[in-house]
Formats: structure tokens, sequence, C-alpha cells
């Protein structure tokens, strides 16, 4: 045998022994990752047992896949002020006005102590006018008169009669003629001598 093909002899059985090296399984003592226990010359090689080993570690934790937040939420949306309108400003606050002192209270109580007397003197009064007699209100109307001067005659009507009365007549047993004059009659009341005369035009309705 040459020498050539006994070094190649040599080479092939060094490369068997290296393989069955990384071939076989890890001690129980722990091989260190480092360079203790690997063959000489291969300074801090890592087994492939190791590595293998590492890339099967199961997995600890599985992040959750949320279906709802690949789903599009809605948003509200509130809109601003328009920029193309004018903006009117807020009014301003009302000032919150100050109590009344107590010399405005007491005014203000005596002008409504005067109000209220002045309101019970104005009924008093009304009472009094209205317990006073008064005569029965005319309700005739006065068409005119006819007649020489001396013995006119005034005519009235109440809507379905009509009157024919001289100076100083009663008609009524209410109301006497008083003067009869060319466009006017003056018109008194019986029992009521001081009460001023009613005059009536012609054509126009007491009132």
């Amino acid at each position: 045998m040459s020498s050539r093909t006994k070094m190649l002899l040599g080479v092939l059985a060094a490369l068997i022994l290296l393989s069955g090296w990384y071939l076989l399984p890890d001690s129980d003592s722990g091989v260190s990752a480092g360079t203790e226990g690997a063959p000489p010359g291969v300074a801090g090689a890592t087994p492939r047992r190791a590595v293998a080993a590492d890339a099967k570690k199961p997995v600890e934790y599985v992040e959750e896949l949320r279906m709802a937040d690949l789903v599009g939420q809605a948003k509200s949306f509130t809109p601003g002020r328009d920029p193309f309108r004018f903006f009117v400003p807020p009014p301003p606050p009302q000032p919150t006005p100050k109590p009344p002192t107590q010399a405005e209270l007491d005014r203000i109580r005596e002008a409504q102590e005067r109000a209220a007397k002045a309101q019970a003197d104005m009924l008093a009064a009304q009472r009094a006018a209205d317990a006073i007699p008064k005569p029965a209100p005319f309700t005739m109307s006065y068409l005119g008169s006819f007649g020489p001067p001396e013995r006119r005659l005034a005519v009235f009507t109440d809507g379905k009669t009509i009157y024919n009365a001289q100076e100083g007549e009663v008609l009524g047993q209410k109301f006497i003629v008083a003067h009869i004059g060319y466009e006017s009659v003056d018109i008194q009341f019986v029992g009521f001598p001081n009460w001023p005369a009613l005059r009536l035009a012609v054509g126009k309705p007491s009132r």
C-alpha cells in the first residue's frame, strides 16, 4: 500500500470519528456550550443536538386573535362652528340685582299703603254715590216740535208709540217737558227739582 493511500485512509478515519462524536447523545452531567468536552482544535463549538432541541421548544403563550378588532367601529362626529357663517357672540350675562335697602323697602311699603287707601276711598265714594237716589233714565227719542210759539208741541217716541206734550206737561209720570226750543228740548225729572235738566236734540237718542 502506498503512502498516499495510507494518508487518505487516515483522513477518512478521522472524519468518521468526528461525525460519530457529533451524533452521540448529551451526557447527564451536561456538556457546556463552551470549549469543555469539544474535540481538540474545535473551540467554542455548539452541539447540533442542542440547537435542534432549542428549535423544537414549545411556545409558552399565543396571542388571542380578536375578531371584533378587525371590524370597523362606527365613530360619532360633532360638527363645529360653520366658518362661512357670521359669528354672533352670546349676550353678556345680566348683572345680579342688588337687594333693596331698608329705606327703599320703607318707601315701597308706604307707596303700597297709599295706593290701598286711595282704592278704598274710591270704592267708598262709589258706594255713597250709588246710595243717592237718582231719577229714572229717559229712554225716548225727540222727533221735533210743531205748532205756534205759544202752543208748541214736542213729539217723542219710545219706538212703539208717539207722544205729544207741551211745556210743563209730564210724560209717563216721571219726566217733565221743561222747555221746547227750535232744535232741542229740555227734560226735567219728577221728584228731583235740583237735578240738572237733560237736553235732547232733534233726531238724537237720549244718553
